[in-house]
């Protein structure tokens, strides 16, 4: 198993998000020439993040209360994880460490920031490429774990933040699931704003332990959406 490759913190929590979102239109294109698409990765059939977080929103309006603090919650705070899947094993684990070679200029810039990076070894599917960073946030000692995993035809991007709790563990359990679900090809919106079927297929039930307090977050990033979800 190869681990050879370093990701640095906040590019790392963004790279597919952005990298493969910058491709959503002439202009963005053109605006990011350099940043990595969707058609450079070779085989790459379809891809799909879902995103789990707190409730933002009420925290920011407790903390707008008069002499009221913003506090970092307890827990798991985000959570989640971006699918890509390829048209075979190869194209998957190339696609996996190139993708962290994407992110190696940026190692310096970001370990600059504040955060202690080092390096994880995570016993997690074929290849693997993953980190752990502590830093302060709001006072409180944060660990943030970004993880590439690949597993046969699809690679598993994973990120998740939190302080309190073993953070480790929480994306260790959640990419076990992921790689062992069976799911591909393309899903469906549903009426609530969630995705099934296809891909989605691989993500765990929405009951899940891991994801209590949190909201979730579906986007298709590859090939990208034609309409409007639900219409």
């Amino acid at each position: 198993m190869r681990t050879q490759h370093k990701m640095p913190v906040m590019l790392a929590m963004v790279l597919l998000a952005l990298s493969l979102c910058a491709g959503t239109g002439v202009d963005a294109q053109d605006a990011t020439p350099d940043v990595l698409q969707p058609d450079d990765l070779e085989g790459l059939q379809h891809s799909v993040v879902r995103a789990y977080t707190i409730d933002y929103s009420t925290m920011f309006e407790t903390a707008a209360t008069p002499g009221a603090e913003m506090q970092m919650p307890a827990g798991i705070y985000v959570l989640g994880a971006t699918i890509l899947e390829f048209d075979n094993a190869g194209n998957a684990e190339s696609a996996l460490f190139r993708l962290a070679d994407d992110t190696e200029a940026q190692d310096e810039m970001n370990r600059n920031e504040g955060a202690e990076v080092s390096d994880l070894n995570l016993d997690l599917g074929d290849n693997n490429v993953s980190y752990t960073s502590v830093e302060d946030v709001e006072g409180v000692e944060t660990e943030t774990v970004v993880s590439l995993v690949q597993g046969g035809n699809y690679v598993y991007f994973l990120v998740a933040g939190g302080n309190d709790t073993d953070v480790q563990r929480t994306v260790v359990e959640f990419a076990t699931v992921l790689i062992e679900n069976d799911g591909g090809g393309e899903g469906e919106f549903n009426e609530d704003g969630t995705s099934s079927g296809g891909l989605w297929e691989k993500f765990p039930a929405a009951d899940d332990a891991l994801f209590a307090g949190l909201v979730p977050y579906d986007q298709v990033l590859y090939p990208e959406p034609t309409g409007t979800p639900g219409v």
